[in-house]
């Protein structure tokens, strides 16, 4: 049997493999829509409540779409991670209860029942994006990427922003913008006071944190172990009005985020791999030639080239183990008081 040229078995893999990418849309990326279920421990559980589903329970299941009526509840070993618009996600801790009302990464509404719920964001842009997260104090509106923390308790309402800015709006009336490094108490201010609040703690974490703080790094490691030519079709899937995809690492069993335009980073201090598109032509006689050097030539072999390449400044970390904490649930051994609360 003939031995094909290292540039033949090149162009042989390009053949095979790039319409199977191309064809198999749900398997590597995600629609413009957010509420796809990421990670799930444990057995949270779905009430479908959109129109024409089925009324019983269903377990969640990593790669589900959430949708508009939905309602999911997590039990003391229960948590998930859903997606939201590309390089943000929503995880939901123990003895929690989200519904969701819309998933358009351009009116993007859930409501935290009970429980609480971490927002980690690289990328969000309220010019294009729009996060609501409604409570029983009122609707939380995030302006910026960051991170933040929403407690639904029988305490009360609270918000902890770690990094970022959100708003605190009550039937349709602002009442404060909440800034990052403070955890405030939502309980509508009498009269000529302010909202209250406490300085955060860095230290003062729990098994939620913690796990959030896992999630990011993992994820971040799945970016960085991408295979370019499955990222070749990424933009053309998003299109570059969007700062990045989600993109599936069948490795790691989860969709990651892949950037556009830049290098982004974590709010936990990871740093995501830059992402720019292959570009390949043909150069006569010759092979494959590589755009990015003058267009040299590279007799009997195939190249290919991205705009930029991957970042040389990421450092994403090994794969972390999987590992799962149970007992207590998070709110057990956390601070539920605001401590010394002073007036903003």
């Amino acid at each position: 049997m003939k031995k094909l040229s290292s540039a033949h078995a090149v162009l042989v893999a390009l053949a095979f493999a790039m319409p199977l990418h191309a064809n198999e849309f749900s398997e590597h990326f995600v629609a413009a829509k957010a509420g796809v279920v990421n990670y799930v421990e444990g057995r949270p559980l779905i009430s479908p409540g959109h129109f024409g589903a089925e009324t019983k329970v269903m377990q969640a299941v990593a790669r589900s779409q959430v949708k508009g009526g939905d309602s999911i509840s997590t039990g003391s070993q229960d948590r998930m991670e859903i997606l939201l618009n590309p390089g943000s996600y929503l995880r939901l801790g123990f003895d929690s209860e989200l519904r969701v009302v819309e998933t358009g990464f351009e009116a993007m509404h859930f409501e935290l029942a009970r429980g609480s719920a971490i927002v980690e964001s690289a990328t969000f842009n309220r010019k294009v994006h729009a996060l609501r997260v409604g409570t029983p104090a009122g609707d939380l509106i995030f302006d910026k990427a960051g991170l933040y923390r929403v407690e639904a308790q029988v305490s009360g309402t609270y918000l902890a922003v770690y990094e970022g800015q959100a708003r605190w709006m009550k039937e349709g009336v602002q009442i404060a913008s909440l800034k990052s490094g403070k955890r405030f108490a939502l309980a509508v201010p009498t009269p000529g006071s302010e909202v209250q609040f406490a300085k955060l703690d860095k230290k003062d974490t729990d098994e939620l944190d913690r796990w959030s703080r896992r999630r990011a790094e993992y994820l971040v490691a799945a970016n960085s172990r991408l295979s370019p030519l499955l990222m070749t079709s990424l933009s053309d899937r998003y299109g570059y009005n969007q700062r990045g995809g989600w993109m599936f690492n069948p490795y790691f069993g989860c969709y990651t985020f892949v950037p556009f335009d830049g290098t982004f980073g974590s709010p936990y201090g990871y740093r995501y791999g830059m992402f720019l598109p292959v570009r390949l032509y043909r150069a006569p006689s010759y092979g494959w030639s590589d755009a990015s050097n003058g267009g040299g030539y590279n007799r009997n072999s195939a190249s290919t080239t991205t705009s930029g390449q991957r970042s040389t400044a990421t450092s994403a970390p090994s794969a972390p183990g999987a590992r799962v904490e149970t007992g207590r649930a998070e709110q057990g051994s956390r601070s539920s008081t605001l401590g010394s609360i002073r007036n903003r």
